[in-house]
Order: structure tokens, then C-alpha cells, then sequence
């Protein structure tokens, strides 16, 4: 990962959780081989901001996200979308309607 600033008062040490560990990326890759996408939240480290969220369900792509858009410092959490986003987790849910309000009772999805 790219340095973009550190401050020492942070406690750096080679101890931490890496997202980048080998044994980190291979569950990824096979969440996304055999159950398919993860859901990944990225924040920056001192950004002072909301966190980003993505959807991946290319682990190439999920790589090549890390290493052009994380630096140094940076929380990376992923989850499964299969077992995160089941029904019985579901907030809310429901058809778009029309301009007259109406919505199918049926339809090919």
C-alpha cells in the first residue's frame, strides 16, 4: 500500500491486522469464487469523512481497487452479500410504481 501521510502518535507496529495478508485475500477469493459478491467498506485513515462502500464480485477488481484507491493507514472491512443480505435482514423492500402508483403483483425478476 501507498503512504500518503503517517502520524507516529498512531502507534504504527508490524503486529497489526493487514488487509493485504495472504491468508485475508485468499477467504476473500473464495467468498467470491463459491458464494459471489462481498460487500467492502473503505475508510480513510485521518480522513475525517463518511466511509466508501462497493459491491464486488470480480476479486481481480477488488485488488486492483486496494492497491488505486487505499493508502497506508486506511480500514478496509468486507463482508459476505450472501450471508449479510438475506431476507431476514432485509429493512425494507418493494416495487416501483408507476406515475399512478399502481405496481405488478407479478413479473419476471
Amino acid at each position: 500500500m501507498r503512504t500518503r501521510f503517517r502520524n507516529e502518535d498512531d502507534r504504527w507496529t508490524l503486529d497489526g491486522q493487514k488487509i493485504s495478508d495472504v491468508k485475508n485475500l485468499a477467504t476473500i477469493k473464495q467468498e467470491i469464487e463459491t458464494q459471489g459478491p462481498v460487500i467492502l467498506e473503505h475508510w480513510f485513515y485521518r480522513g475525517s469523512c463518511s466511509p466508501d462502500r462497493y459491491i464486488f464480485d470480480d476479486f481481480d477488481e477488488l485488488v486492483s481497487y486496494l492497491n488505486d484507491h487505499s493508502f497506508a493507514g486506511d480500514s478496509i472491512h468486507i463482508w459476505s452479500f450472501a450471508t449479510t443480505c438475506t431476507q431476514e435482514n432485509e429493512l425494507a423492500s418493494g416495487k416501483c410504481p408507476d406515475e399512478n402508483g399502481l405496481v405488478p403483483s407479478r413479473g419476471a425478476y
